[in-house]
């Protein structure tokens, strides 16, 4: 007898509960990936939409790969949600002003300058392989879905970028 069980697709409440307990992780992993505080909201929002569309069969073993995954998607291709405007109509779209982020000064957050900085110079999978297990605390194997590779190719990426993460900042802090 064949279990049907785990292949009967998750319900839309599954779902929301899912993206409600990783929105934040979710949209400080895209923040970080790509440097702008002020576009990681519309992107993170461009990846759970798309994750919506496709949710994975078993989303308790799968879903929270499966956000991380739509929202590197969007990462690397700059999809936002809402869509921006195309052809004419993106001359009459007024911009919203960026966001505004306070800054208290002092050694912790210099430091974090430096984290920063470092991470910007990784190329853009190291930099995601990083993140996923630092911000988004997955396992390897939902960081190889995550980044659509197997997982001895992801154990390989995130050791490489631990290792070239660590000259940079060596090289930065000084």
């Amino acid at each position: 007898m064949i279990n049907a069980a785990p292949h009967v697709p998750a319900t839309s409440g599954e779902f929301a509960e899912l993206v409600s307990a990783q929105l934040d992780d979710l949209i400080t992993y895209a923040a970080h990936l790509m440097g702008d505080a002020s576009a990681a909201v519309e992107i993170t929002a461009a990846g759970i939409h798309h994750a919506a569309k496709f949710p994975p069969a078993r989303l308790q073993r799968d879903g929270r790969a499966a956000l991380y995954r739509a929202v590197t998607r969007a990462c690397r291709t700059g999809q936002r949600f809402p869509p921006r405007p195309r052809g004419p109509a993106r001359l009459r779209h007024h911009s919203r002003p960026p966001i505004e982020v306070e800054f208290h000064g002092g050694e912790a957050a210099t430091r974090m300058n430096t984290v920063k900085r470092a991470l910007m110079t990784l190329p853009f999978e190291r930099r995601a392989a990083l993140l996923l297990g630092g911000v988004g605390h997955l396992r390897y194997a939902e960081i190889a879905r995550a980044l659509e590779c197997s997982p001895d190719a992801a154990a390989r990426l995130i050791s490489a970028a631990r290792r070239e993460f660590d000259t940079i900042y060596r090289e930065i802090a000084l």
